[in-house]
C-alpha cells in the first residue's frame, strides 16, 4: 500500500499483489498422518448490513470480487456479528464449490 499526499488530499493505492500474497498464505491443504486439514482465505471488501439482511464483498485468491447476501430470520434479536458470520460462511462455501467445479473440469 503507498500513500501520497497531492495538496490537501490523500490518495491511498493498494498493492493487488499484496492481497494475493496473504491470501495464498491463508489458503492451503495439508494431510498428516492420516489427518486433512484445509484452510481458506477470503478478504472481506465491504459490508452492508440492512436489518434484517447483509451483503458481504469479498475477494478470493484469484482476485475475483463476489457478493453473497444472508438474511438474519430472528428480526427481534437481529446481531451483526452472528449474520456477518452467516455470510462468511456462505463464502467460504461458494469458494469450495468452486474448488470442486474448477478440480472436475
Amino acid at each position: 500500500m503507498g500513500k501520497y499526499k497531492v495538496g490537501d488530499e490523500l490518495i491511498i493505492v493498494n498493492d493487488p499483489n499484496e492481497d494475493i500474497t496473504k491470501l495464498k498464505e491463508l489458503t492451503k491443504l495439508s494431510v498428516e498422518d492420516g489427518f486433512a486439514q484445509i484452510s481458506l482465505g477470503i478478504k472481506i471488501l465491504d459490508v452492508e448490513y440492512n436489518e434484517p439482511n447483509i451483503t458481504l464483498t469479498n475477494k478470493n485468491i484469484k482476485g475475483e470480487k463476489n457478493k453473497v447476501f444472508s438474511e438474519c430470520k430472528d428480526i427481534e434479536n437481529f446481531d451483526k456479528e452472528k449474520v456477518l458470520e452467516k455470510a462468511l460462511l456462505r463464502a467460504f462455501q461458494n469458494e469450495l464449490i468452486n474448488i470442486s467445479v474448477l478440480k472436475n473440469n
